[in-house]
């Protein structure tokens, strides 16, 4: 397993910038939630380095038939809410070693072996990260309250 606190600071570099604006606050509530999540079946973890230097990592807990974002606005798709998903908690990568494909790697890795059809995240819209899953073949099928976020899927 990953250090957490490592995790945790690399979260707070990526998070504390716009559109975020998240602060030690929520870094420590991330800590406490991915160390909570480490220990859920279905749980997977991936990292990447440059040199010593973690670059990034991503994270997801499978989740079975039915399971739907507690904060969604509407209901699972039907295919959706019949069949396991893998949700993505996280992918995060270092502004400085971003371009380098480390996001794509991370979510190459953390999805191949999955045995739920199905992979679904949320993106804020106003993120440049909403748009980099649009290309790379997630579609919407959903929104988070208070808006500004979309859930994604992809079949696996």
């Amino acid at each position: 397993m990953p250090d957490w606190a490592e995790l945790g600071d690399l979260y707070l570099e990526v998070y504390r910038e716009p559109p975020y604006g998240e602060g030690e606050a929520e870094a420590a509530g991330f800590r406490e939630t991915v160390a909570r999540h480490a220990l859920l079946p279905g749980f997977a973890v991936t990292t990447v380095h440059e040199g010593a230097a973690m670059a990034g990592f991503a994270y997801g807990v499978g989740r079975g038939p039915g399971w739907w974002h507690p904060r969604a606005t509407a209901a699972a798709p039907p295919w959706l809410a019949r069949n396991p998903v893998f949700y993505v908690y996280e992918l995060a990568v270092r502004p400085a070693m971003r371009g380098h494909g480390h996001g794509r790697d991370l979510l190459t890795r953390l999805l191949e072996a999955r045995p739920e059809p199905y992979a679904v995240l949320a993106a804020s819209t106003a993120a440049p990260a909403h748009a980099m899953y649009r290309r790379w073949g997630w579609h919407p099928v959903g929104a988070l309250t208070p808006g500004r976020a979309e859930l994604l899927a992809l079949p696996l």
